[in-house]
């Protein structure tokens, strides 16, 4: 493997084997060419951040068309429901027009939320401040 390359399969590897032990981080990025690899990570968050009882009140799961920032960050910023989390799961989150306002809530993140942002076929822009 040449210097400086990535091996995405170890790094999926290690993010999946934390989440089975419970150690969530505040936001997942998930992003790249390749969807099996995102949509293994985000699967395996959404499979253990929450148990099945608390899934009703404490999960969101929603499309980047059909939301803005804001209403991704109100929910973000609830608290969950009788349980330890919440998660919050963007899909397609490269087609929010205003994106770019989630640096704000991604700068202090809640620690009883998991907000996981998953970009279909896209990269990140590492001028902007989301990145």
């Amino acid at each position: 493997m040449a210097k400086g390359t990535v091996n995405v399969g170890s790094q999926c590897r290690e993010i999946i084997a934390a989440v089975k032990l419970g150690q969530f981080a505040p936001v997942y990025l998930l992003m790249g060419d390749e969807p099996y690899y995102t949509d293994m990570v985000c699967d395996a968050v959404v499979e253990n951040a929450l148990d099945e009882a608390s899934r009703d009140f404490n999960e969101t799961i929603c499309y980047g068309s059909d939301v803005d920032a804001d209403t991704v960050i109100t929910a973000a910023r609830r608290f969950p429901m009788m349980a330890e989390r919440q998660l919050v799961v963007v899909k397609d989150a490269q087609a929010m027009r205003d994106l770019e306002k989630l640096s704000v809530y991604c700068e202090k993140p809640l620690d009883s939320t998991v907000l996981v942002l998953l970009m279909r076929g896209a990269s990140a822009d590492k001028r902007k401040a989301l990145y």
